[in-house]
């Protein structure tokens, strides 16, 4: 049976009489905490609980033996099918060249919600991010969505505890208290990707890298959109703010090539948001002052990757990479 994962907050009260033995479960479940505790997963568990059974739970997850463990009153699985955004792309055939003007990309949207509020507060972080590191160029970043400082204060004392005062200085804009409160959008909707392509495929051939916005970047077990495949189908460079050893997930479970050649990426392994981002972007700095003719050079060393990447995505074999 298929359900979207906010109809299964009080699972309870949607089946009162018989259960499905399997349930479809569609989008990113709302994130997992530290101890990798999902509200929707707890509320199947707690089911099958009181109704002594087994229910197997069908998501866009990859399932490791370490979650799996966490809930022992549900057989998890990943099912392809539950996020068909992925496969959207493989029909643009057509990209232009690469012809660098630019540094850094990121395409920020505003994504769900949940209670009326913007869910995704890793998007909150990385546009003040980008921007405090002189990254953000309204050319090539978008950002979908307004807040306030204050509001972005509240998220990094809760993710920061007692090192705010440090790490808000990455954060916090001193001079440029507009930016918060600013649309910048470049006019990409939130589920066409076919219609988003010819919108971005310039933005992404004429520049470097590519800092993919991924989904609730502060959960923490990795879930893989249909980002990441906006820098694959045009043959370019990308790094994911994302959960913890998403890049790693990448690369497991779906089969892709990382560009180990030109990217340090230590940085995944960090569980914490805010550190995990800060040090994302201070790994790709260096590159940031160097001439165009020196990121083509660079762009050259992973290139034999990027096609392989390229014919992975295509031919469809990332998904029969488990």
């Amino acid at each position: 049976m298929w359900i979207h994962q906010a109809d299964c907050l009080d699972i309870h009260k949607t089946f009162v009489g018989s259960l499905p033995e399997s349930f479809t479960v569609v989008d990113h479940l709302f994130g997992f905490d530290q101890d990798l505790h999902n509200t929707v997963l707890q509320s199947f568990a707690q089911l099958a609980k009181q109704r002594n059974t087994r229910i197997t739970i069908k998501c866009s997850y990859f399932i490791d033996d370490c979650l799996q463990q966490c809930y022992p009153e549900l057989d998890l699985q990943f099912d392809k099918d539950s996020c068909p955004r992925i496969h959207h792309l493989r029909q643009y055939k057509v990209h232009p060249d690469l012809d660098y003007k630019n540094f850094l990309c990121s395409f920020n949207g505003q994504g769900g919600t949940i209670n009326g509020g913007i869910a995704h507060v890793s998007k909150k972080l990385l546009v003040s991010a980008l921007k405090k590191f002189s990254f953000f160029d309204p050319d090539f970043c978008s950002k979908n969505f307004a807040f306030t400082k204050h509001d972005l204060d509240g998220n990094l004392q809760l993710l920061t505890e007692q090192r705010f005062d440090f790490y808000s200085k990455f954060f916090l804009l001193d001079d440029d208290q507009d930016f918060y409160g600013k649309l910048f959008p470049i006019g990409q909707t939130s589920y066409n990707h076919m219609m988003n392509i010819p919108l971005l495929e310039n933005i992404l051939t004429q520049s470097f890298v590519h800092v993919v916005s991924e989904t609730m970047a502060t959960s923490y077990y990795p879930l893989i959109s249909e980002k990441c495949f906006y820098s694959i189908v045009t043959r370019g460079l990308f790094l994911s703010y994302a959960q913890p050893n998403w890049h790693a997930h990448l690369e497991n479970y779906y089969g892709f090539r990382l560009y180990k050649n030109l990217f340090d990426y230590r940085f995944d392994t960090i569980k914490n948001p805010v550190e995990r981002l800060i040090e994302l972007l201070s790994m790709i700095s260096k590159f940031q002052k160097l001439s165009v003719t020196d990121w083509q050079d660079l762009y050259e060393l992973e290139k034999e990757n990027i096609e392989y990447n390229y014919d992975h995505y295509f031919s469809g074999k990332y998904l029969n990479n488990e």
